[in-house]
């Protein structure tokens, strides 16, 4: 009897400890990323990736190291990132980590941030570009895990469609190794600019904007020697003579050379993006990633590109002994408070797993620059054309990068829409350049007075 009663607690403890272990609450991190298409390892070279790949495979890769834990991601598109992760923190439902296209110093300050000076590595602070390590430096701290540098190249760099500088007679040899002056590039785009068909109607232009898309535009205006605001960020500047200069050369463009289509206050990216691709113009606006947008757009069967073409990357154009201008910022993760010392520790594991050398590599796959000096050295060495475009991107990155919406205790989300109405005004004629940025000037400076109480 004593023995039966021995075997029937011994069942009973084994069983206690297998349903134990079988249904104990894994620890569960919860990211956010906005939509990136990168292919991860083995992904078919025929295919193009979508934005739910390279999570999925990241996610299930650091579950197999830590089947203590689950991974959920979520992909958070781009216009709605903003909106969603306000509402997620007012409602204290905001994700361990997200990567995405905006975030607000004051989480900062308000204390709902994970600094990660402790877990950087010395051999990270040496890899990582100044630059980026920058980006997240707030009150003496790092919050932001470096990732990728630069963004898809707007208001960077410019691409050519060579072969028309070629049929044009333009050494375009020369604009890629030193550059060009306003002035050049005024000559160049009236030699791209053209009747295709002989109907005597230009139809071929040397290059588009779209004033619903702020980036190309405030290139020219920095080149010009505009500034957003004074150095303390007190007041906007833009409406000084150099921004009016500036945006009055642009809208000349359209109206007096008439190298660029009208309707650019009707136009967002995707319409410049679009133009270039089928080659109503012969100068485009971007880096690397929109390189690479041509293959995938190719192989997905959208847009406009009939078959694949390889564009030159080359430095906007700039006022004659003065600098050319490139808007540098970079992005990475970020880590939300964590109550939990355990399921901190495992949330700084699964982001250096995220940006470690091999993972952040992958970015390649996207014709991103990636934030680790030690990475780029080795992308695309398979691939001549790529690797001359990436270290073409990096230099130009590196020697004349400068943000273009400033600091991040800026309230730039909000004056925004009133910068776009100001180019949109311009570009119609509805408003003088001044006007235009004067009034811009005039609401703008209205919300740095709230913001600032």
């Amino acid at each position: 009897m004593k023995k039966f009663v021995s075997i029937i607690m011994l069942v009973i403890l084994l069983s206690t400890l297998f349903l134990g272990s079988t249904f104990a609450k894994k620890m569960t991190i919860t990211w956010w990323i906005n939509p990136w298409r990168i292919a991860p390892p083995g992904f078919p070279g025929d295919k193009a990736p979508t934005s739910e790949d390279f999570p999925k495979w990241i996610s299930e890769e650091f579950m197999k190291l830590h089947p203590d834990v689950k991974v959920n991601y979520i992909v958070v598109s781009n216009k709605v990132f903003s909106q969603k992760l306000a509402a997620s923190i007012a409602t204290h439902t905001q994700p361990d980590v997200f990567k995405g296209p905006v975030w607000d110093v004051r989480w900062v300050k308000a204390g709902l941030l994970e600094p990660i000076d402790e877990y950087l590595t010395k051999e990270d602070l040496n890899d990582y570009y100044p630059k980026t390590l920058a980006e997240g430096f707030i009150d003496g701290k790092h919050y932001i895990w470096p990732w990728a540098f630069g963004t898809n190249g707007m208001g960077a760099t410019m691409l050519l469609y060579y072969q028309d500088f070629d049929k044009a007679g333009i050494d375009w040899r020369k604009i890629e190794k030193n550059g060009w002056t306003m002035e050049e590039f005024l000559e160049v785009c009236k030699k791209l600019t053209w009747d295709s068909n002989g109907d005597g109607e230009i139809d071929h232009y040397a290059l588009s904007l779209g004033a619903k898309h702020e980036y190309n535009i405030l290139n020219f205006l920095y080149a010009w020697g505009a500034k957003l605001t004074n150095e303390d960020e007190t007041e906007i500047t833009l409406n000084s003579k150099e921004g009016v200069d500036a945006l009055q050369f642009l809208v000349d463009l359209v109206k007096k050379y008439k190298v660029m289509p009208r309707g650019v206050e009707g136009m967002g990216v995707y319409d410049v993006i679009g133009n270039f691709h089928s080659h109503r113009t012969s100068i485009g606006f971007g880096g690397p990633y929109e390189i690479g947008r041509i293959t995938r757009y190719l192989k997905e069967g959208k847009g406009q590109i009939k078959e694949m073409f390889y564009p030159i990357l080359v430095p906007f154009p700039h006022l004659d002994g003065k600098k050319p201008v490139a808007y540098a910022t970079s992005s990475g993760f970020i880590i939300f408070k964590q109550k939990d010392p355990a399921k901190k520790e495992m949330v700084m594991k699964f982001v250096k797993f995220l940006t470690n050398k091999e993972n952040t590599a992958l970015l390649e796959t996207l014709k991103y620059l990636t934030a680790r000096k030690s990475v780029n050295e080795n992308l695309f060495e398979d691939d001549p054309y790529m690797n001359a475009q990436v270290k073409k991107y990096a230099t130009i990155l590196h020697k004349y990068g400068m943000q273009f919406f400033g600091s991040k205790e800026f309230p730039y989300s909000q004056i925004k829409k009133y910068l776009i109405a100001a180019f949109e005004a311009a570009f119609a004629e509805t408003k003088t350049p001044q006007q235009a940025l004067d009034d811009f000037a005039r609401e703008a400076n209205n919300i740095l007075k709230s913001h600032k109480k």
